[in-house]
């Protein structure tokens, strides 16, 4: 034991005559290298028994990372690369994996954009396309349009990290329908298999009161008007919603309460008080402005009619309400425009 010890030692020490400072020098980065690979070899177990260890493990982690993005950018490694490509003619490429962190957003009552990451491996000389694949929810008939990855889709990842990330839009939908959605990759050598599916309702078209419809709270089978949906409609600087009611329903039975982000209408039914519409709003408004009152109309018959003010005038909200049971309408369809015989002011809405 002392005897290996002893050589340990005589090897740290280096060579005789040999200077103590490259000594030194190689002894800190041989020391450097060891906990290095020791940080990234390291069961799960210990990691999540010390912090610390944890953070330094992640910090090299990253800054790994960080060195081999810089080193793929160099001259050398971007020639080597694109000479790869050019006499290659893909065959130097990976079968594509699926990408990840797919996600949809409407953008109109017939556009829906698409975000997603490519899976990345290793190999610099992968050269992918994409196929975005869509269909109606509840049905299996799908339909399918590739994108060049540098014609047809927007980078949304920076210089830095350049293909992280891509978005692309899908034009031609049905309007108010339930889509889903999903992306594979595609090289060479084939097609690579789908990602997760995501599903996303697009914009419906606003009614001629530039509003829309919404559920409501399960309180709307007690109200006595077999109505379950509320309608809403808005104005230059207004924005009223519509909750059908029966007969039996009077003023005291009505429980509301506004908050600049939040709307909330209770009906009392006996000694409880059931969810009638409650919600996240879409847009901040000024609570104390806020009012209702139970109104009729020979069209809509009794109904709680609910008056909320924009905090930004000429605003076009799109939804009152966040959340899937409250559709949004598209914001293009919604025009204000001005009095012919006011020209100096703008007149009712334009349907």
């Amino acid at each position: 034991m002392a005897l290996s010890l002893l050589r340990v030692v005589r090897f740290m020490l280096g060579p005789p005559g040999v200077p103590l400072w490259i000594v030194l020098a190689f002894d800190t980065i041989m020391l450097m290298l060891v906990s290095c690979v020791i940080l990234l070899v390291l069961p799960k177990k210990m990691l999540s028994k010390s912090k610390l260890v944890r953070s330094a493990r992640n910090r090299l982690v990253r800054w790994l990372h960080r060195m081999v993005e810089l080193s793929v950018q160099g001259p050398l490694v971007v020639g080597t690369v694109w000479l790869g490509r050019k006499f290659g003619g893909g065959r130097l490429s990976n079968v594509p994996k699926a990408p990840h962190g797919v996600a949809a957003k409407a953008e109109s009552m017939n556009d829906v954009c698409i975000k997603f990451s490519p899976t990345k491996g290793w190999n610099l000389f992968h050269e992918e396309n994409f196929v975005v694949s869509f269909a109606r929810d509840g049905c299996d008939l799908w339909q399918e349009q590739s994108f060049n990855k540098d014609n047809d889709c927007e980078d949304l990842s920076g210089s830095l990290k350049k293909g992280d990330r891509f978005k692309v839009v899908i034009a031609e939908l049905p309007a108010f329908t339930r889509v889903k959605f999903r992306v594979c990759a595609i090289s060479y050598w084939g097609r690579g298999p789908w990602s997760k599916e995501v599903t996303i309702t697009t914009m419906a078209k606003p009614s001629k009161d530039l509003g829309f419809t919404g559920s409501l709270g399960p309180a709307w089978e007690k109200t006595g008007s077999g109505k379950k949906e509320y309608i809403w409609l808005q104005t230059r600087n207004e924005v009223h919603v519509r909750i059908p009611i029966g007969p039996e329903v009077r003023g005291k039975d009505i429980k509301f309460r506004a908050q600049p982000h939040r709307l909330q209408v209770d009906l009392a039914v006996g000694t409880e008080a059931l969810e009638l519409l409650h919600g996240s709003l879409a847009n901040r408004i000024d609570s104390d402005d806020a009012t209702w009152y139970i109104d009729e109309s020979k069209d809509e018959g009794r109904f709680i009619q609910i008056t909320i003010f924009k905090i930004e005038a000429l605003a076009r909200w799109t939804r009152v309400f966040e959340g899937d049971d409250h559709p949004e309408i598209d914001p293009r369809c919604v025009q204000w425009f001005v009095d012919p015989l006011n020209p100096g002011t703008l007149g009712d809405l334009d349907e």
